[in-house]
């Protein structure tokens, strides 16, 4: 190995390093800002904060449950990775399989814009037509709920899913194609039985892509969802997912209170939500691939 060879890999090996540390250090401020929330005078016990106790800082005891925001925070996403899978899975077969070129080179780039809307643009859009849409046609006393949430998310990471589904078909061997195509099958039957049998790792990991957006997603579900501290019943419930319950509280959480610390604590159950989701998707497409 030359001098230029070993300079490469100590750089990107101390990159990646700098990578995991921050993430640890990230981790870590977390864990120990939590940590009072059920350790500390005053705190309340685990199955408290998940199942039983309500959001209620300002009562005397205060009450620091998040039962609504995690419920609200796995239906948003839920209903929005199932509805930009399907149509995400749709999009891509049509862009790598059935498209002409001059559609497909004019469609990829449109996806590539949408994605990089900010999500306020993609929030008023939903207050300003989905809300009301929703109050009118299902007799709502107001429009803003999870399903509206979960419409617009979808809409959100279904360039994500789209786009990366796209490229996993599109790198599945030719030879696949043409020898299911010389055995006289339609080409439906060979996207079916064939190609996506094939390309179903990839497609796991853009729908894990886009589920990671999704719940972590903050503006928009904090302009849709109603911030209703009540545990949601149905999609046509108001709720408050976790990130909008941080985005609402943070700001007016005194540092070192008994808030503070349940705020770091709900910041941290959404990374172990987020973290669980992508080893499930990760197993899943591992259990795929080797058959």
């Amino acid at each position: 190995m030359n001098g230029r060879d070993a300079w490469f890999r100590r750089s990107t090996l101390a990159m990646a390093g700098a990578g995991a540390v921050f993430l640890l250090l990230i981790v870590g401020f977390m864990a120990e800002e939590a940590r009072p929330a059920v350790t500390g005078g005053g705190g309340v016990s685990f199955a408290d904060f998940l199942w039983r106790a309500a959001w209620t800082p300002w009562s005397d005891p205060p009450g620091l449950g998040i039962l609504h925001a995690w419920v609200s925070t796995l239906a948003v996403s839920c209903m929005a990775v199932t509805l930009a899978g399907v149509l995400g899975l749709g999009v891509a077969l049509f862009l790598s399989e059935l498209a002409p070129r001059p559609i497909a080179a004019l469609l990829r780039p449109c996806l590539e814009l949408l994605a990089g809307i900010p999500s306020v643009v993609y929030g008023f859009f939903g207050a300003v037509t989905l809300v009301k849409g929703f109050e009118a046609w299902f007799a709502l006393p107001t429009g803003e709920c999870l399903g509206v949430a979960g419409l617009i998310l979808a809409v959100m990471i279904l360039p994500f899913v789209a786009g990366t589904a796209a490229d996993v078909l599109d790198a599945a061997p030719r030879e696949l194609r043409e020898a299911a195509l010389a055995q006289g099958v339609t080409r439906a039957h060979m996207i079916r039985r064939v190609l996506i049998p094939a390309a179903a790792p990839g497609l796991f990991s853009a729908l894990g892509l886009g589920l990671a957006r999704a719940v972590g997603e903050t503006l928009a579900v904090l302009m849709l969802t109603g911030n209703s501290t009540l545990p949601p019943s149905s999609f046509f419930s108001r709720g408050q997912p976790i990130t909008a319950l941080l985005a609402t509280e943070l700001g007016e959480a005194e540092v070192g209170s008994m808030k503070y610390h349940a705020l770091f604590l709900s910041g941290a159950l959404l990374l172990l939500i987020v973290a669980g989701l992508n080893i499930l998707f990760g197993r899943l497409r591992k259990r795929i691939a080797h058959g």
